[in-house]
């Protein structure tokens, strides 16, 4: 009779001991994204689902542009096809491309398990998008003479991140020198040197920041690196990443010849 009592004590001690176990519960991994003046792509890595079941990711980017909040939320419904997943959106701002500097933070939540995380925005738990310039954009060989025209101090220190792949400010200064016939060398030089136009405080073209999305969109789909990577120009894709290369030619020039070449830019700042 004794030994029974041990033996229902038992199972009551570990249907306890079970019971005050946390639940394996699905939850987000990370999640992270890349922000313009125009507006973001968000990656999210779920895990722990159960397949066949339907999730919901609530997000929300919050812009303080000058010290007006704006909330930005949005939603990822998927049903889960294996016990982790990946999910990608690409949105453009409510009201883009912003015409004032920008600071963008965010969270991501799985609703079914309250899972929250901060969003890493283009490497860093927040981002200064800088889209208030009033200056005027210069040639890419203005951007070479480091000597009398260094680049803006945030892009020294931290460099770029173009189409999902960070840049150092000596990687910029070499895509900047790349020759060749290849795509991603001509696009390259273009794209970084609006970048940097922006970045030491140009004015925004409406056409030419379509131009930068359409081009981190191209490099960021096809895993394009704009060091390494080699795209023949007479390609389906060679052609479609010289479009945004020519339209930003013509920004990077006195924003399509408008005004002179560099005036207004505030360099260092």
């Amino acid at each position: 009779m004794r030994s029974k009592r041990f033996a229902v004590s038992g199972v009551v001690f570990a249907m306890l001991v079970l019971s005050a176990m946390p639940a394996m519960a699905n939850h987000l991994t990370s999640a992270s994204a890349t922000a313009d003046c125009n507006g973001y792509k968000l990656t999210v890595n779920a895990s722990a689902l159960t397949i066949g079941v339907q999730y919901t990711i609530d997000y929300k980017f919050t812009l303080n542009c000058n010290g007006t909040i704006t909330e930005v939320p949005g939603t990822i419904v998927f049903t889960a096809t294996a016990t982790t997943a990946t999910k990608m959106v690409t949105v453009s701002w409510p009201t883009h491309p912003l015409t004032t500097n920008c600071t963008v933070t965010g969270t991501a939540t799985l609703t079914n398990s309250g899972s929250t995380v901060d969003i890493v925005i283009n490497g860093g738990s927040s981002a200064t998008l800088s889209c208030g310039g009033t200056g005027c954009p210069a040639t890419i060989g203005f951007w070479k003479n480091q000597t009398k025209h260094p680049f803006p101090d945030s892009v020294q220190e931290n460099g770029l991140t173009i189409g999902g792949v960070h840049y150092s400010a000596s990687d910029l200064l070499t895509i900047l020198n790349r020759n060749g016939g290849n795509a991603v060398a001509i696009l390259g030089k273009q794209l970084v040197g609006a970048l940097l136009n922006l970045a030491a405080g140009a004015k925004h073209n409406p056409t030419a920041d379509g131009a930068i999305a359409t081009a981190e969109s191209l490099l960021a789909d096809n895993h394009l690196n704009l060091l390494s990577s080699k795209v023949d120009p007479s390609s389906t894709l060679g052609q479609e990443l010289l479009a945004p290369a020519n339209t930003l030619d013509g920004y990077n020039n006195g924003d399509f010849h408008k005004c002179s070449d560099g005036s207004g830019l505030t360099l260092g700042d």
